[in-house]
Parts: C-alpha cells; sequence; structure tokens
C-alpha cells in the first residue's frame, strides 16, 4: 500500500524555489578569450546601495529554450528560471510546487493524483490550466531528449478542471524527482502547439524570469515576472554572461563584472577564490562520476580484451589528483557514489600493466594500436584525457585526443555514436541510482538515446529493470551492487573520479548555495 504522500529526501543545501542551473562539468575553460561587459553587471554599487541585479557566468550560448529539446545541461540553465515544474526542492526536500500537497498515489503505484493550485499565470497573461499541464507532460513523454526522466511514464490525462494524473508504466521509486528537473516543464499548450519551433527562440513559462534581451557569444538577460505566482523575485534582473574561458571568467568575477559562478573544474582558480577577502567559496559534494566511455557497438572495443586492457592500464589516483589538483577521490562504481543505493565499499579492478599489455597483444596488437578519443574541448575532459593517454601509451594504445565544441560532441558522440572512446561527466538530477544508471547502460536507450556507450547485456538490462520498479531498499541496494559488478567484470566502461561541486561568489549576495546538481538559486538571491 503507497503512502498518501511520499516525503523524498534529497541531498543538497537548503534550496529556494525556481533556480538558473549550470550541466555537470560545465564551468572548465574551453578556450577563448571571454568577454569581460560593461559596467551594468558590476557588483555592489559604490554608493552601498542595494542592487537588483545579479550576473552569472555561462559557458556558451543558449540554443534553445525549449525543455524538451536538449539532452544537455548546459541548455537547462535559464529554463528552471523561465518555467514551473510540479515539484521542487526546498529544505533538502521535494515538495509540491504549482501542485496542492494532496497528491497520491494508487495502491500499486502506477498512478499520481495531483490538484492544479489556483492563479498561475503564464508570461503572456493567460492562466495555467489541467490542459496546459496534461499537454506538457505528454510532449515531454514523446520526447527522446527527456527520457532519462520520463522513460518510466506512460502518460498524463486530465480528471477535471482541478485535477490530472500522471499514469506510470511500473511502480517507480524515484518518480517524484523526475517531476523536478525542466525537462518536465510546464509550457501554455496553446502557444506552443502554434509554433514549436518559434518556441525555442521566444518561451512562455511561468516561472519567476522573462526572456529579454539576448546578445548572441556576449549575454542573455532575464527580468523578474512581475505576476509570479510566489512573488515576484527579490532579484529583478539576471544577467548570463558568456564567456567560455575560465581564467576570464574568474578575473571577471575578481572585478565585479560577475557576482557568481561556478568556478573550474580543475579546481585551478580555488586558492584564488579562497584568499580573496571579496569573494565566497562554496562547496557540495558532486553529483557526477567522470568516467571513460567506449563504443561497446563498434570498434576496437567491442572486443572486451581491449576494454580490460584499458580498465587495467589507468591509475585513477593519478588521473584525479592531475585532473582536479588533488580535490578529487578516485571511484571503483559506475554510477554516482552520491545515491545512497551505491556500494560503498565496492571495488573495481586492480591495477595491472602487464596484464595490460598481454591483453592488447591478444587482441591481435602486439605492436600496438592507434585510436581516437573524442572530447568535449574544456580542461575538465582534456586534463584527465592527457593522463589517460600517457597511461595508456604504456600498454600499446596510442590514443590521439580530438577535442571538439561542447554541441559538436553531443551531435557527434552522444547523439550520433561516431567514437571509439571518450571521457564524459555521467550527471544525474535525481539522487538515486535508477536514473544514473538505466539511461546510460540499458539496451532501450541504444540509437540515439542516452545509451551512447551501445552497453547491450541481457542480464544488466533485467537487473537495471528490477531496480525501478523495486521498492524495497534493500532489495535495490543488492540490484545495483550486481549493477556494478556486471560494470566491472565486463568494463563496460571505466568509472575514475568523482569531486566536489564548487561554487564563487561576491560577498555580500545573500541566498548563494552550494548544490551536487550545480543549480543556481536566483529566486533565492538577494543583496545584503
Amino acid at each position: 500500500m503507497y503512502m498518501k504522500k511520499r516525503t523524498i529526501k534529497v541531498i543538497c543545501a537548503a534550496m529556494a524555489a525556481m533556480m538558473l542551473m549550470t550541466g555537470c562539468g560545465s564551468s572548465s575553460s574551453s578556450g577563448g578569450s571571454g568577454n569581460s561587459g560593461s559596467s551594468e553587471t558590476a557588483a555592489a554599487e559604490s554608493s552601498g546601495t542595494k542592487k537588483d541585479s545579479v550576473t552569472i557566468r555561462a559557458l556558451s550560448d543558449q540554443t534553445t529554450f525549449d525543455p524538451y529539446k536538449s539532452s544537455d545541461q548546459n541548455q537547462w540553465e535559464a529554463m528552471y528560471g523561465l518555467y514551473d515544474t510540479l515539484f521542487r526542492e526546498e529544505n533538502s526536500e521535494y515538495v509540491p510546487n504549482i501542485i496542492e500537497d494532496d497528491y497520491s498515489f494508487n495502491d500499486n503505484g502506477t498512478e499520481l493524483t495531483m490538484t492544479l493550485k489556483d492563479g498561475i499565470k503564464f508570461h503572456n497573461g493567460d492562466v495555467m490550466t489541467v490542459d496546459d499541464v496534461v499537454f506538457s507532460l505528454n510532449t515531454s513523454i514523446a520526447s527522446s531528449f527527456t527520457s532519462k526522466f520520463t522513460s518510466a511514464m506512460d502518460h498524463a490525462e486530465k480528471i477535471d478542471d482541478k485535477t490530472f494524473k500522471l499514469v506510470l508504466k511500473y511502480s517507480y521509486a524515484p518518480i517524484i524527482g523526475c517531476l523536478v528537473p525542466a525537462v518536465t516543464a510546464i509550457v501554455p499548450k496553446a502557444v506552443y502547439e502554434a509554433d514549436s519551433e518559434g518556441f525555442a527562440t521566444n518561451p512562455v513559462g511561468s516561472g519567476p524570469y522573462t526572456v529579454g534581451e539576448i546578445v548572441k557569444g556576449e549575454k542573455y538577460v532575464y527580468n523578474a515576472f512581475p505576476d509570479y505566482w510566489r512573488g515576484e523575485a527579490p532579484i529583478k534582473t539576471v544577467i548570463r554572461r558568456v564567456i567560455p574561458d575560465g581564467n576570464a571568467a574568474l578575473m571577471a568575477l575578481e572585478s565585479g563584472e560577475l557576482d557568481v559562478m561556478q568556478p573550474q573544474q580543475d579546481y585551478s582558480d580555488r586558492k584564488a577564490i579562497e584568499d580573496n577577502p571579496d569573494l565566497e567559496y562554496y562547496t557540495a559534494p558532486q553529483a557526477c562520476t567522470f568516467l571513460i566511455g567506449f563504443n561497446n557497438a563498434k570498434g576496437i572495443f567491442t572486443d572486451k580484451k581491449m576494454r580490460e586492457a584499458v580498465a587495467l592500464a589507468v591509475d585513477k589516483e593519478e588521473i584525479a589528483l592531475g585532473a582536479t589538483n588533488g580535490y578529487a577521490s578516485p571511484t571503483d562504481v559506475g554510477i554516482t557514489p552520491l545515491c545512497p543505493q551505491v556500494p560503498k565499499d565496492f571495488e573495481g579492478l586492480t591495477r595491472d600493466v602487464d596484464r595490460a599489455k598481454q591483453l592488447v597483444a591478444e587482441a591481435g596488437y602486439p605492436n600496438g594500436v592507434n585510436v581516437t578519443m573524442r572530447i568535449i574541448g574544456a580542461t575538465n575532459y582534456t586534463k584527465p584525457a592527457e593522463i589517460v593517454q600517457a597511461q595508456l601509451k604504456e600498454i600499446g594504445i596510442n590514443v590521439s585526443i580530438e577535442a571538439m565544441e561542447r554541441a559538436s560532441w553531443f551531435d557527434i558522440c552522444y547523439t550520433g555514436g561516431d567514437y571509439e572512446i571518450t571521457i564524459y561527466a555521467n550527471p544525474v538530477q535525481v539522487v538515486d541510482a535508477d536514473p544514473g544508471s538505466y539511461p546510460y547502460m540499458h539496451s532501450s536507450e541504444m540509437n540515439g538515446g542516452n545509451n551512447f556507450m551501445n552497453i547491450n547485456v541481457p542480464e544488466l538490462d533485467e537487473l537495471l529493470e528490477k531496480g525501478r520498479t523495486s521498492s524495497d531498499e534493500t532489495e535495490r541496494e543488492d540490484i545495483y551492487r550486481k549493477v556494478c559488478e556486471i560494470v566491472r567484470d565486463e568494463s563496460l566502461f571505466v568509472p575514475m573520479y568523482t569531486g566536489e561541486r564548487t561554487y564563487a561568489a561576491v560577498k555580500g549576495l545573500k541566498g548563494v548555495c552550494a548544490d551536487p546538481m550545480l543549480r543556481y538559486y536566483t529566486y533565492g538571491y538577494s543583496w545584503e
């Protein structure tokens, strides 16, 4: 029997509601000079009066505002400020957002019935209806971009003008958490249906901010929505400055041209920030794992011997030290360690360079082999890639690194599957083992889905299916231990390390908190 409501704990600092969010591993340098911008983005005014604007670093341009048409967390940054979702994170719990507190599950946990709050307005002045909610949920469910959160959902349907229900394919333990991310945002049905392509550049939501001025390659301005149902945000203007280069971003923060940012993922700027009396430094556990990913469907890494050779050759401690300046910890688990179901005492393969060399020879390459590693061209990927490159050279695998723009990597590698080996940061937006494993490992997610490594292991599929339907946490812990064992024993990919999430902000800005999912809670920001 399911309780009327589930109180779901999440691992995070105290959280305000609507937010701007940066994606996993997103604030590393990718080259370029950045843009120093104007004095409108400076921190505290010399007069000492309170500001009503905040400037945040953006790594790249916003390619879409459509919440259902991107798998890239960097594109979700602004969406949390523009839209509402059914639930939000607050005080380390998932709580109802635009729905009333009386939500309930049926006896077998396959139907979630909810009541829409009254008087929620979209930015165009229209009042949100149940029809809007049902349309939005079904649009999200139908999208291939959202499957890591919606794959357990079957459909949403209207009950009456106030109530609706979400029908699941099966009982799914982390379902509430899946209704928090931007991919399940609520949009006005009439506007989206009239011009879904145009919606990507001219969005209409019900969140605390509306889209203002856009200068591609420079800045995105968001204005507080005066009719926001929770009250107008204290910060009237949020400016996202496009600064790809990490050093330029640090200089902008130190000069007051930025107010808050996620520092470098290699932590190279950490000491400079911590030593600056005008800045505050915030940390939280990291909700993603950096890993070596193989294309298990084509190329030389279809051979288990080659995958195992890589797993045996890498020195995770050396990689974690070199890639993050010592601020990360090696990990052997194939699922983000922050998830409570993940085994804390799990051990991976013991490094054995001689055995790795032997496996390369047995695979048919006694004189070595050349491979290309395609990665995102940012320091949090290039640094570990260079260390892995040197380590694999010891066993006769000669790695050529091909760094590319983030969007290109997603198109070519993540979606297109055109790569041999890569480095990826496997993020979670829901602190549960299922969203951190099923989308990336289940065979149904191959061929354009989130299983970009093309993992196809029937035993693993069965475990993942059981793990997402079980409500017994002891059983789930056992399931995900076995999942980690299969990943290790088959060398399907190689987990490397996980670190800290870090934030830097100018002193005087209240409401900033470090978040494992890399989210900016600008609705809760204010100036002292």
